[in-house]
């Protein structure tokens, strides 16, 4: 949890705002409030006054004495009440004996005497010393006081959520520190990492899976661990989508470094010839035979691998001894199904430039069998270039509601920190 920020309570009291001899002075008050606003009892009197000479030389413990002698005397008035807690406040909280002060503060904003202007700083100060003391049900009754007046107040939207999420109420701490994220959002401010994983834990342990999806995504855009972009591809890559959409999804684990197991080594290669881009394949395979992913010490299996690196190979070379006469075929085609399918051959081989010309020129001729593909291919094309506006352009034109719309929308987020 965030670290509660001390409690320095800068109090309007005795010993600071009122001369020794205002205890029976009421010229130190308004003339309207000169009846109410007395210490007549002479018993209170003479004993706060000794407790405003123990607080001024630092003798919490004789200063807290005093005081309570000026609770035990039998009559006073409301404002007498008052103002003995605002003494005791006061040694309380330089005693750092929170959890007793709290109820003494609540009891101040509910005498009516608390001064308009120091009303709102108490009231937020009560619920810091209510969570400091772990009573997180009175925190967050005191937080939401405070965001009645203040809704977009961090600091307290902050305290609000994690006292729900220490109580276990997950549905109030992701709604709540959700809120905390927009609002840093709309400031143009990153949100802070342990606000995104509150959020991420509440919904995990509500079991709501769409949220947490949701979080993951703001996880990896303004924190693209590794972790993070394990699970958010474990997520969305094992749907019903079809080949080539796990093939881009696959894509994107391998841009990310999350492609590590070897079945996913394999899958992805197999998928790459399947698509009609073998030098894919090659270059997924050659890297996880180098990086120890695609090695065993099972010769047959070690041997599998190998005949799937040659296959691949074999089929790359007579793909790229058929780019020129592609490239004439699509030049001469009506429809830009040829040349899309030529950008693609053309980003296997990491032929940026070539791949960026044949998918928008496919895409400006029309009859293309998957144009969101189509866009995300150019979308990838232009993040390996380095142009990222471009990119998320690409990305972004890819239709709502298509089953390549949320690979779209992660190589977008992948934009912003590729």
């Amino acid at each position: 949890m965030t670290r509660l920020r001390s409690i320095a309570v800068a109090l309007t009291l005795a010993m600071g705002a009122l001369p020794a001899a205002a205890f029976l002075s009421p010229q130190a008050y308004a003339a309207e409030d000169a009846k109410e606003r007395k210490i007549t009892t002479r018993a209170v009197a003479e004993s706060l006054k000794k407790a405003q000479a123990a607080m001024g030389a630092k003798k919490w413990d004789g200063a807290l004495a005093e005081i309570k002698k000026a609770q035990a005397v039998e009559k006073k008035t409301p404002f007498e009440a008052y103002q003995i807690d605002e003494f005791l406040g006061y040694v309380l909280i330089q005693q750092k004996k929170f959890g007793e002060a709290a109820p003494v503060f609540e009891r101040m904003l509910n005498s009516g005497f608390v001064p308009a202007e120091q009303v709102d700083e108490r009231t937020k100060t009560v619920a810091q010393l209510y969570f400091q003391v772990k009573d997180y049900r009175k925190a967050a009754e005191w937080a939401k006081r405070w965001l009645s007046k203040y809704p977009n107040d961090e600091e307290m939207g902050v305290l609000l959520a994690q006292s729900y999420y220490l109580l276990e109420d997950w549905q109030n701490a992701s709604q709540t520190m959700s809120n905390v994220v927009r609002n840093a959002e709309r400031k143009g401010q990153t949100p802070k990492e342990n606000w995104l994983q509150i959020v991420l834990s509440s919904h995990f342990k509500a079991d709501n899976k769409d949220g947490i999806a949701d979080t993951l995504k703001k996880m990896v855009r303004y924190y693209p661990k590794t972790e993070y972009w394990e699970n958010v591809l474990d997520i969305y890559r094992r749907g019903d989508h079809g080949d080539r959409v796990t093939l881009g999804y696959y894509r994107l684990m391998n841009d990310v470094g999350v492609l590590k197991h070897k079945g996913d080594y394999v899958e992805m290669a197999q998928l790459a010839i399947d698509a009609g881009v073998p030098g894919e394949a090659q270059a997924v395979v050659e890297r996880g035979l180098e990086n120890g992913a695609l090695k065993s010490e099972d010769r047959t299996e070690q041997q599998r691998y190998e005949r799937l690196l040659n296959s691949a190979k074999k089929q790359a070379d007579a793909d790229r001894n058929s780019l020129a006469q592609l490239a004439k075929d699509a030049e001469k085609s009506p429809k830009g199904q040829a040349d899309v399918g030529l950008a693609q051959a053309y980003l296997s081989y990491g032929q940026y430039d070539q791949a960026i010309e044949a998918f928008q020129r496919g895409l400006k001729k029309g009859g293309v069998a998957d144009v969101d593909e189509a866009q995300i291919g150019l979308g990838i094309a232009y993040l390996e270039k380095g142009q990222k506006e471009q990119a998320r352009q690409a990305f972004s034109a890819v239709k709502n509601g298509s089953k390549w719309a949320t690979l779209a929308e992660l190589w977008a987020i992948r934009t912003h920190t590729a």
